[in-house]
């Protein structure tokens, strides 16, 4: 396993300050998350260094600067996604002067609201990763990510005309969404499961579905050359400026947070949190969805960055917050069913060094490597059982291929 000084010059050859965080109009750049994943899963610096190379290949230069923000200039670019090398500089001094925790105490409570799910998760996955790493400037470099994608939800902005179909109690459902599920009786009395196929019985987000195909992928063409968002961002504005209410009356329905006062709770609250984004990924009866993936990887990510921040309120707000957009990722993603599955025998599955040796290697994809990271850390933190199955290795096992996915 290399050393963290190794690992601190890789991220330093090849991170923010030389590539940008987008390519190709928007996929995202993932050096950080995916060498910092390799190094925890024992890569040594040759093997750090090659995959580096292999992902900057595809990547674009970093922006020049146009000029150093002083005091509060910053808030001026919250969410119009300019001056990224700016405000990249900003907060590597905002860290080193504050310190890793005094930078995020002091920016992310007020950006909370926005921060978790934006981007389909990955400003705070930059945060969490940085964390890991121990690199104080990719935690700035994250906490400038979240001010340049930052977007919550603009209720204000719903359309008239959406609210007309959703809210029509005589509108048609549509034929594909029926109410039932097929998970198992473990599976729905997951909360964060519960809420999920709950919200896939709301004949109000079953209406909003065939609106999401009418207004987003029908035009995902025009859309991406006018502003170059992906088809998932631009249904994600869509579904949380329109149905906010909706899911908010979900989660308070719920009970999940009440009486939810101290951090003991917080953390036995997190960890069923961070059990019901496996399972929704891992049970989504099309497996392996990326986009849930990344409900996943998130989770883990924001387990890093909930201690950085001081004041409890804050903590449980950011928890909530993730589970709202968590949701609101599973209606982007067409609210598919919960399915029930049988893990294989955990004789049967392949050992962690097994796994971790096949994820190790130049030829993996980054969210592979993730994804193990991810599942690897869960099972120690929390123990190796998941609804009486060894979930935790069975999905890192599915993802890197030693098995077919249950319901392939």
């Amino acid at each position: 396993m290399a050393s963290m000084q190794a690992l601190h010059g890789v991220l330093r050859k090849f991170g923010l300050e030389q590539f940008h965080i987008t390519y190709e109009a928007y996929y995202v750049n993932h050096l950080l998350d995916a060498v910092v994943a390799l190094h925890q899963l024992g890569a040594n610096h040759r093997q750090l260094t090659d995959y580096a190379e292999k992902l900057a290949k595809q990547y674009k230069p970093a922006v020049a600067p146009e000029g150093d923000l002083t005091g509060n200039e910053w808030k001026s670019l919250i969410g119009k996604r300019q001056r990224l090398t700016d405000l990249c500089n900003f907060f590597r001094a905002e860290v080193k002067s504050r310190g890793v925790r005094g930078a995020i105490g002091h920016y992310l409570p007020g950006l909370l609201d926005g921060a978790i799910g934006c981007a389909a998760f990955h400003p705070i996955i930059h945060v969490g990763y940085g964390l890991i790493g121990e690199s104080g400037e990719d935690v700035g470099d994250g906490l400038a990510y979240i001010v340049f994608e930052h977007r919550p939800p603009h209720p204000e902005q719903r359309d008239a005309t959406i609210q007309h179909v959703v809210n029509a109690s005589d509108s048609p459902l549509p034929a594909w969404a029926p109410p039932k599920t097929t998970a198992a009786e473990g599976i729905q009395a997951t909360p964060v499961c519960q809420l999920a196929l709950k919200l896939r019985q709301d004949a109000r987000l079953q209406r909003l579905l065939p609106l999401l195909h009418e207004r987003v992928d029908s035009r995902i063409d025009e859309l991406v050359a006018e502003t170059g968002l992906s088809g998932f961002r631009h249904r994600t504005f869509l579904v949380q400026d329109n149905v906010i209410s909706i899911i908010n009356g979900h989660l308070d329905s719920s009970g999940l947070f009440d009486g939810v006062t101290t951090d003991i709770q917080l953390q036995e609250l997190f960890h069923a949190v961070v059990q019901g984004a496996l399972l929704v990924y891992a049970s989504s009866e099309e497996p392996d969805d990326f986009f849930l993936l990344h409900g996943l990887t998130s989770a883990f990510a924001l387990r890093q960055v909930l201690p950085q921040l001081p004041e409890f309120e804050d903590r449980l707000k950011a928890v909530r917050l993730f589970c709202r957009d968590l949701l609101f990722a599973y209606v982007v993603r067409d609210m598919p069913d919960l399915v029930t599955w049988q893990p294989t025998d955990a004789t049967a599955l392949p050992s962690w060094d097994e796994i971790k040796e096949k994820t190790v290697g130049v030829d993996s994809d980054e969210h592979l490597i993730k994804v193990v990271f991810t599942c690897l850390r869960l099972e120690e933190e929390f123990g190796t059982s998941l609804l009486g199955y060894e979930m935790y290795r069975a999905v890192a096992a599915y993802k890197t291929g030693f098995l077919p996915w249950p319901r392939q």
